[in-house]
């Protein structure tokens, strides 16, 4: 039966695994350009175990170059957000952050988790103490084969 696939789920008892960044560059689903920066050591598994969830993380951008591509400083501040999400829903192995991507005007931080519900929530109630330059954004689906991040690579 095709496609064939050799990978098999990671063990959440291997995380974390080791961090293997990686800047892509493509077009999203209608055609604009995309950057995508992927923790690529994620792709030779086929999701972990429980990690079911796909989230991600939209943060619409305020000051852009004219390609619509965040200036210098505005890429500080969501350096800034990125540090912030990590240290926010990456605690105790909740959530895995396994990418960004930035096409003109919008920037999505995509995490993966074992609990929808607790990252709904800290998205509500702490994220805005943390992240209050920028609104954000959030979609959370069941992705249990992590299709969306591998479709990103």
């Amino acid at each position: 039966m095709w496609p064939f696939s050799t990978k098999a789920p990671l063990s959440p008892d291997k995380l974390p695994v080791p961090d293997v960044w990686t800047g892509l560059k493509g077009h999203d689903p209608i055609g604009k350009p995309m950057h995508v920066r992927a923790n690529t050591a994620y792709s030779k598994f086929k999701g972990v175990t429980g990690y079911d969830h796909y989230v991600a993380i939209s943060v619409p951008l305020m000051d852009t170059a004219r390609d619509g591509f965040p200036n210098p400083g505005e890429t500080e501040e969501l350096n800034r957000i990125e540090n912030d999400i990590s240290e926010l829903f990456e605690a105790k192995r909740e959530s895995i952050l396994v990418a960004s991507t930035t096409v003109p005007g919008i920037r999505e931080y995509i995490l993966y988790t074992r609990n929808p519900d607790s990252v709904q929530r800290k998205f509500d109630n702490e994220l805005p103490a943390r992240v209050f330059t920028h609104r954000t954004h959030i979609k959370i689906e069941f992705d249990k084969d992590w299709s969306r991040y591998n479709k990103l690579l």
